[in-house]
């Protein structure tokens, strides 16, 4: 067992994931003062799989980072729910119109989660309530599990993610007419994003949007 697992476990859980100095929350004050703000956080660009709009709260590097690989890959769920509120704090100023949907980029097999493992899920959760919007778990799906994609290069990202979601049978009537955002961990190249965007653009929302916590600066150099 690690110095920082035993700090924790004396402390009762009020340490923080990242630094391990007392906290009351799991990310504490001078670590999430540390989150670089991507600026401008807005963007209309061409990303991997077409043109897409939206908001990426930080970029993905330093303490941010670290904060989400400890939640995706050592399953430090708690995290979730403060970063998810932090990208809901940035986001107010966001013109997202009146109700509009949150739907989270999904995992496979998974078609309501209302647990706290699934950063995605947390966000729209909370987004819903801070927009006076919907909460659209279950309305996009994934149809096949797929590799992660972190080694993977940017068409190889396309192809990982090709036909992998569809809408469900409620989707059309639900988001119809509706400003859409989509809600992810990272935005890297965009593969998943656009290609969620696609399948969502069938029920003809009003507009389709996307929001991260997370914007890898590889979505810049690569140009897309």
């Amino acid at each position: 067992m690690s110095v920082l697992s035993v700090l924790r476990q004396v402390l009762a859980d009020k340490a923080c994931f990242l630094c391990g100095e007392e906290s009351a929350l799991p990310i504490c004050h001078r670590c999430a003062s540390s989150f670089r703000a991507c600026d401008p956080g807005w963007s209309d660009s061409h990303l991997a799989a077409g043109p897409a709009s939206g908001f990426s709260a930080y970029w993905y590097e330093g303490t941010l980072r670290q904060a989400i690989l400890q939640m995706k890959v050592q399953g430090e769920y708690q995290l979730a729910g403060q970063l998810s509120g932090m990208l809901t704090g940035l986001a107010r100023a966001l013109p997202l119109g009146d109700r509009p949907v949150f739907v989270p980029i999904p995992r496979f097999g998974a078609r309501d989660e209302r647990g706290p493992r699934h950063f995605p899920h947390v966000a729209c959760r909370i987004l819903s309530a801070g927009f006076d919007g919907d909460y659209g778990s279950g309305l996009l799906l994934k149809t096949r599990r797929t590799p992660l994609q972190t080694q993977l290069s940017d068409m190889k990202r396309l192809k990982n993610v090709d036909g992998v979601f569809e809408l469900s049978s409620n989707a059309a009537g639900e988001l119809r007419g509706r400003t859409v955002v989509i809600v992810d961990d990272v935005l890297t190249t965009g593969a998943t994003v656009c290609t969620a965007t696609n399948v969502i653009l069938q029920a003809r929302p009003h507009q389709c949007l996307y929001l991260t916590l997370a914007r890898s600066r590889a979505t810049i150099r690569s140009g897309f």
